[in-house]
């Protein structure tokens, strides 16, 4: 009897070693002694082996061969920008890159302790100016790498790719009077003045919230205001931002096709002459625990080819200008007012021989 146990103990360590390291127990040992590993496990760069070896974690490509017309960025293992670590079961990743499988891209300098590092899905919205522009050069977040490539968003008075540099003041060059009312002599002519339109085409009685970037980057939100505001209440709110950063003025209007309520609303006051960043539209549901609570609107504010953004803005660069020639029409705030040099550093003007002011805008001795 103990000569038949010692033989079967023989031949199940024989079938057993059939296996190399008998699959490090992370597979099963199949047919032809080929082990068939257990998810994430493989030997080197095999799917088989002895399956001691760690697979790391796959994402979208970054690089890699076409496969067909417009077919490429398949999945690849670290997303083809660092190597695996087999050990460990961790992707080692290359400069520039970061978190699992590689998969998004880091942010210069950490943005420098001044910015948010951003996906450009998220991140379009602080840099962009001209809708239509935005949407031919695909910009709202539909392209393949708008959750992997990222970017700096600065603070508000610092700039530069990494967000390193602080912002000077800025003001109208005091010797430009191209845009001014000849008639007065001493103030901008405000036919010139940019008019942006708001359009809401819901029905129902829900709530909204506009949203201003001024010329350093930061934003401001006024409070909920009625899917259908009279002017006055819309133009109060706007001016009651803080930091007296916007002067408008707003008249309704029902001109604009398919709208069931419209502001349109004029930048009048000295500090936001030229062009201006577009005002955003809070229309989505935000109660508890969000700011500012607002009820929302059924039915989108939305245009006629994309249901799914939150306004509608049109930008009308007044009577006295086009678009083509609005820059000098208007006038334009200019970094230290275009009389003196920016020290990055401290973000103070040091403004030329015959200029002083904060932003170099008073001229103290002539020519």
């Amino acid at each position: 009897m103990i000569k038949i146990v010692a033989a079967l103990a023989l031949v199940l360590s024989a079938a057993n070693a059939a296996c190399p390291n008998a699959c490090s127990g992370h597979g099963t040992c199949n047919v032809n002694d080929v082990c068939e590993c257990f998810q994430n496990w493989q030997s080197g760069d095999e799917a088989g082996g002895d399956c001691s070896d760690r697979t790391c974690p796959f994402d979208i490509a970054w690089a890699d061969t076409p496969t067909g017309e417009d077919v490429a960025h398949g999945y690849a293992e670290c997303s083809a920008k660092g190597v695996c670590n087999r050990k460990q079961g961790l992707c080692e990743c290359f400069d520039g890159y970061t978190g699992q499988a590689c998969k998004r891209t880091t942010c210069p300098n950490d943005c420098s302790g001044h910015g948010t590092c951003e996906y450009i899905a998220d991140a379009y919205g602080a840099v962009a100016r001209d809708d239509a522009l935005v949407q031919a050069h695909d910009l709202l977040g539909n392209l393949w790498d708008a959750k992997k490539s990222r970017m700096c968003v600065c603070d508000p008075k610092w700039t530069d790719v990494d967000c390193s540099r602080r912002m000077c003041p800025k003001g109208v060059d005091v010797l430009d009077r191209s845009g001014w009312d000849d008639s007065t002599c001493d103030t901008p002519d405000t036919d010139a003045r940019e008019v942006q339109t708001i359009c809401n085409v819901a029905s129902d009685d829900g709530e909204f919230a506009i949203v201003y970037t001024d010329q350093y980057g930061a934003k401001y939100t006024t409070k909920a205001l009625d899917g259908h505001a009279s002017a006055e209440t819309v133009e109060a709110a706007l001016n009651s931002l803080p930091d007296q950063t916007l002067e408008v003025s707003v008249t309704g209007t029902t001109a604009s096709s398919g709208c069931d309520e419209a502001w349109e609303i004029t930048f009048t006051g000295d500090q936001n002459p030229g062009d201006q960043t577009l005002l955003g539209v809070l229309a989505r549901k935000c109660e508890e625990g969000c700011q500012p609570r607002i009820a929302g609107l059924d039915a989108l504010i939305r245009t006629s080819t994309d249901a799914d953004v939150d306004a509608v803005i049109t930008v009308n660069y007044g009577t006295a200008a086009t678009p083509e020639t609005s820059a000098q029409a208007e006038g334009q705030l200019y970094e230290c007012g275009r009389r003196g040099k920016c020290d990055y550093a401290t973000g103070v003007c040091e403004c030329f021989s015959g200029f002083t002011d904060e932003s170099c805008g008073t001229q103290s001795a002539l020519a």
